[in-house]
């Protein structure tokens, strides 16, 4: 805001508050009453192979049947297309929405329905979008399948390579093409793995494992580098093949950060753990910030454009910071709508609004992200519980 000397201190200040308030209304435009138009939900049911397409803009939905019930669901790199994994059945499924973004519009290619890819690899347990392409870690034989989305409708099966011994693990695409993916060299007992390597996209190593570690759980990647959750401390991994740790903060004891994520409008890594808390992780730095006080969480999620982390208490409090800065924004106390501990709901945000799922009532809340307030409530039918934000967080619809 620029700044101006005045005769009168009266007259500066009266001026001063305009040119704020101006300011502000310029900077801080108020959330539509509506969401995007083409922002999709794809609900998955606790049980039922039932998956719901949710369009919150119209209020409308259609039902489509899954192969299989109890499935996770994730979105893709570009909003088009859900991932539909089952890792009981070890089959993953692609679901289009016929909703495609192109920077800030979106053209309609279709209508909703199943692609023919069909992945098979034994035990699906960990999915990575990037680079307009899905990739599927296979806890049962160590194995990645990758298929570029443009290629769902045409390619029966993705391709697939071996990267070792069977384990419990996870993978992150780096810019360069190649991957880095878990290993286990069973120095430790269990499924977790205690390394990491770099492959290349026939599971030739290019980079061998240089860190060893107690057990790895939970990775996230800008690209460059990737940043994977361990007992021993937050393993990073660049593509040039360089490792090392991050010890965690001073007083963590036994407590480590098993789920990690990056926060891509906010160029932020963060890492969670029930228990211990959500930390903000500045790789360069080599430090980790505890975001707000809250140890004891039900869920915590990122919003779609990656600005904002949201984590749901088991006291019932949600609560959004700023994924950069860790600066609290909104927090409510949801024990009015639903009860945490029996539906223990997944979250999803948009730019303006955030969505729980409340399986036992059969519920999609909707409320407003800036303040948290009730927005609307979607009834689903069946026991709705996992969701993905899919189509495109813009208005505009693009005509060539």
């Amino acid at each position: 805001m620029k700044s101006y000397l005045f005769a009168s201190l009266a007259a500066a200040a009266a001026l001063s508050l305009t040119s704020c308030d101006k300011e502000k209304d310029k900077q801080e435009p108020a959330a539509p009453e509506t969401e995007s138009a083409h922002v999709r939900l794809l609900i998955t049911d606790k049980t039922s192979s039932a998956v719901t397409l949710l369009n919150p803009a119209k209020s409308e939905q259609t039902t489509f049947q899954a192969s299989h019930g109890g499935s996770l669901v994730y979105p893709a790199g570009t909003g088009r297309w859900a991932v539909v994994a089952n890792s009981t059945n070890s089959l993953v499924e692609f679901f289009d929405t016929g909703i495609e973004r192109h920077d800030d519009h979106v053209h309609v290619v279709g209508t909703p329905k199943w692609g023919l890819t069909k992945a098979t690899a034994p035990t699906p347990s960990h999915v990575y979008s990037s680079h307009n392409q899905v990739s599927i870690f296979h806890d049962g034989d160590a194995s990645i399948s990758h298929v570029a989305e443009d290629q769902l409708h045409a390619a029966a099966a993705p391709g697939n390579f071996r990267t070792g011994t069977a384990h419990h693990g996870a993978m992150i695409r780096f810019d360069n093409g190649s991957y880095a993916v878990t290993h286990k060299n069973n120095t430790v007992a269990g499924s977790l793995p205690e390394q990491v390597k770099i492959v290349n996209t026939q599971g030739a190593v290019l980079h061998a494992p240089a860190v060893a570690t107690q057990g790895i759980h939970g990775d996230a990647g800008d690209g460059q580098q990737a940043l994977f959750g361990s007992s021993s401390g937050v393993l990073v991994v660049k593509q040039t093949g360089e490792q090392r740790l991050l010890p965690y903060p001073a007083g963590a004891g036994a407590n480590w950060l098993s789920t990690i994520y990056y926060a891509k409008a906010a160029r932020t890594f963060l890492g969670s753990r029930n228990g211990y808390g959500v930390f903000r992780i500045d790789p360069a730095a080599g430090t980790m910030t505890q975001v707000g006080s809250t140890a004891r969480f039900v869920r915590a999620a990122l919003d779609e454009e990656g600005t904002a982390v949201l984590v749901l208490g088991e006291d019932g409090t949600l609560t959004v910071y700023d994924a950069a800065t860790g600066a609290r924004r909104a927090s409510r106390s949801l024990s009015g709508l639903l009860d945490v501990a029996a539906a223990t709901p997944y979250l999803v945000a948009s730019r303006h609004y955030v969505y729980v799922t409340n399986a036992p009532q059969g519920k999609v809340h909707m409320l407003r992200k800036d303040d948290l307030a009730d927005h609307g409530t979607f009834a689903v039918n069946g026991a709705p519980l996992r969701l993905a934000l899919v189509g495109a967080d813009v208005d505009a619809e693009g005509g060539h």
